[in-house]
């Protein structure tokens, strides 16, 4: 069936019309319509694809920012400054069983075992916030009281390097650090949006010149197109529950509960966040 007999205008408004996509599919879709782009455009049509490649590597980045904030992350850097904490103990308290007749290094690591953990290391299975708060106290302790060179000179001084390191990365994760920004709770809704009307845009551009009695023109319009059709988010088919959420967990250790299906957007002229299973786009998915 040739395109003439068919709805040209139809399959153009198809794609000239306002789309949803995922945006964990925003920089794959950028450059397959890179890639699918006519030979020939107009200078405004260039700009409307360079647009849409420039909307999808902001949302990359802010997915990247995200990434490094999600629940899993935290608790990555909850674990890990846990583990050093754990490592430091036991390096200290395996020294302590050494009599005082062999060596004076057993009292001295019996010491310091009491006056930094005199609890264990029960700290350590506390959620991310209150392990965060415990080590900065922990380490100006060190600092404060001149320890550190006493217990590099006990065990190796990687271990206490480790806990300095692990408690930045935790901090860094929990929008602590000074040169971490914290992104506005819609960031990525927001960016999403406008990729995706910078889609529509280009997708515009492109049908401006298009001549619906030129079957190769329709053809090559057509062409440019096709990857939407493989990321276009179709009304109805997307589950309630896989909304790309934009609250952040209340707990930055543990996510919170799924928002219910159903239940209305505080803000209705907030751009749409299209359906996405991706831990990124919706931080109650781990």
């Amino acid at each position: 069936m040739s395109l003439q007999s068919q709805n040209v205008a139809a399959l153009v408004a198809a794609y000239t019309s306002p789309a949803r996509f995922s945006s964990a599919h925003s920089a794959a879709l950028a450059l397959q319509l890179r890639a699918a782009a006519p030979k020939s455009m107009t200078a405004d049509q260039q700009k409307a694809l360079e647009t849409v490649l420039q909307r999808a590597a902001d949302v990359g980045e802010i997915r990247k920012a995200r990434e490094r904030t999600a629940p899993p992350a935290v608790r990555a850097r909850r674990a890990e400054l846990a583990s050093s904490w754990t490592s430091l103990h036991a390096a200290l308290s395996a020294l302590v069983s050494i009599p005082k007749e062999i060596s004076p290094l057993g009292a001295e690591a019996a010491e310091l075992v009491d006056r930094l953990f005199p609890e264990g290391v029960v700290f350590t299975t506390a959620d991310a916030l209150s392990l965060f708060g415990r080590s900065q106290m922990l380490l100006e302790r060190i600092e404060e009281e001149g320890l550190r060179a006493r217990i590099d000179a006990l065990v190796t001084p990687m271990l206490m390097r480790s806990a300095e390191v692990a408690f930045e990365r935790i901090g860094e994760v929990l929008g602590i650090s000074a040169d971490t920004t914290s992104l506005p709770p819609r960031a990525l809704a927001e960016a999403n949006a406008r990729f995706a009307y910078a889609v529509t845009t280009y997708a515009r551009a492109l049908s401006i010149t298009l001549d619906p009695e030129d079957e190769a023109g329709v053809r090559v319009f057509l062409a440019a197109m096709a990857p939407i059709d493989g990321a276009r988010i179709v009304p109805g088919r997307a589950k309630a529950a896989d909304e790309e959420l934009e609250d952040e967990p209340s707990d930055p250790g543990e996510p919170s509960e799924p928002a219910r299906p159903g239940t209305p957007e505080e803000d209705p002229d907030a751009p749409y966040v299209p359906a996405s299973d991706d831990p990124i786009d919706n931080p109650f998915i781990t």
